[in-house]
Formats: structure tokens, sequence, C-alpha cells
């Protein structure tokens, strides 16, 4: 049964319980799950925190939500992928260094993929959010909610449903160690930068170019945005034998 829910990180916290009720077999591919107010009651969180939970799990396609009929639980064998990486939600945080390590391997991969699949509406949709994050920084922000949104647009352009919601189960994971005192005005615009350079390697249909610029943007900028000083030594082993496979 559904217990009452004690930890801060809420609407993931939902998310696993829900998961694990699947794991279980309590819940079905392709049952419904109960109200939002039924399961407001039984976890005693707020509507709004069950309605959050319920956007996860869609964005990760958990879940279907039929306006008028309710939310279903998917049947798509993607579901598999997103409960190993929401799992990780539900524990301790990953240490920084192994998500650094797990995007150095995967996002090269994703982003080649995407060059070569991205249609034109991926591409003018990758063009906006840059242009929101030169907006977000020009006013003095950091431009980090734009970073998660263009990276998750790269892996929506593979049209790869697993890579999409490992994505997304990743950026999650990512918001959780990125040390935001980190993020100085010109770190976010190196960030930018070099997200237009991986954009420019899409449009191109560049997919060995993208694989590269996606590469340099995590190792040589974005682990600068996260705490990972203390493990300096294993990170600069990732990156050497990451590049050799360029070389």
């Amino acid at each position: 049964m559904l217990k009452a829910v004690k930890r801060t990180r809420i609407p993931e916290e939902i998310v696993s319980q829900v998961l694990q009720l699947v794991r279980e077999g309590a819940l079905k591919p392709g049952g419904r799950l109960p109200p939002e107010r039924e399961l407001a009651q039984q976890l005693n969180v707020s509507r709004a925190s069950v309605r959050e939970a319920m956007r996860l799990m869609d964005i990760q396609g958990l879940v279907i939500i039929r306006p008028g009929s309710g939310t279903f639980i998917t049947e798509d064998t993607v579901e598999v992928i997103v409960q190993a990486f929401s799992s990780l939600l539900s524990g301790p945080v990953s240490p920084a260094s192994d998500i650094f390590e797990m995007r150095l391997i995967l996002e090269p991969q994703v982003v080649s993929l995407a060059a070569e699949r991205a249609s034109d509406a991926d591409i003018r949709r990758m063009e906006e959010i840059l242009i929101q994050q030169e907006v977000d920084i020009s006013n003095g922000g950091t431009g980090v909610e734009f970073d998660s949104e263009f990276h998750f647009a790269i892996a929506q352009a593979t049209k790869n449903s697993a890579l999409i919601a490992v994505t997304q189960a990743m950026s999650d994971l990512l918001s959780q160690s990125r040390d935001s005192t980190l993020l100085s005005p010109e770190r976010s615009k190196q960030s930018l930068q070099s997200h237009r350079r991986i954009l420019e390697t899409i449009k191109n249909r560049q997919s060995k170019a993208a694989e590269e610029a996606m590469h340099r943007h995590i190792a040589d900028i974005d682990r600068r945005v996260h705490n990972l000083s203390s493990h300096k030594g294993k990170e600069d082993r990732v990156v050497s034998l990451s590049r050799n496979s360029y070389e």
C-alpha cells in the first residue's frame, strides 16, 4: 500500500512509490492510477505535489494522461529503463563525478544521432531555447533552466524514446549535483557559446563534429559548474580516456 511521504523531494518520492507498485505488480501496465485527490490523501501530500509527480512521469514516458479518462501506466518497454534511473532519485544523491562520467559516455553519442535525425522543427526548438538562454543570462540569470532544456531537446531529436527517457532522468540527477555558486556570468556565457557550436554541427548534419563538440562541452565547461574539485583525479582520468577515443 502507499504510505505517507516524508522526504523533502516530494514529487520524486511519489514517482518512486508508484514505480515500486508497478515492480511489485500492484499496478499493471495499462492500468489506471487513482484520481489526484485520492492519491493526495493516501500519500498525505498536496494535490499540487501529486500533479507535479504526474507531470514528471508523463515527461519520462511512464504514464499516459488522457483528459476526461484519467492517468494510465504506460505499456511501453522504456518504462524499465526509466525505473532504473528513477530509483536513483529516491535514494542518496549520486556523486557528481559519477554523473559526469555517465554524461561523457552517453551524451556525445546522443547528439551524434540527433545530427542525423533532427527535423527542421527540432532545430527551430533548439534555436528558441538558446535565444531564451541568452536573454536570461543578459538579465543576470544563470541560464541553467534553458541549459537543461537544450540537452533534452537534443535527446528528443534522436526520436529514440529510450534515450529521451534516460536523458530526462539524468537531468533530474544533474539538478541535484549542480553547484549554483560556481555558475558565474562568464561560465554561463561560455556554456551558451558552446551550445551554439553544438547546434551548428546539428544544423549541418555533422554527426562526428557534433559528437566531438558535445564531448568538449561536457569535459571543458560543464564540469566547471559542478563541485568536482574533491574528485579531480577521477575526472581527469575520465576526460583523458574519453579524449583518446577521438584521436
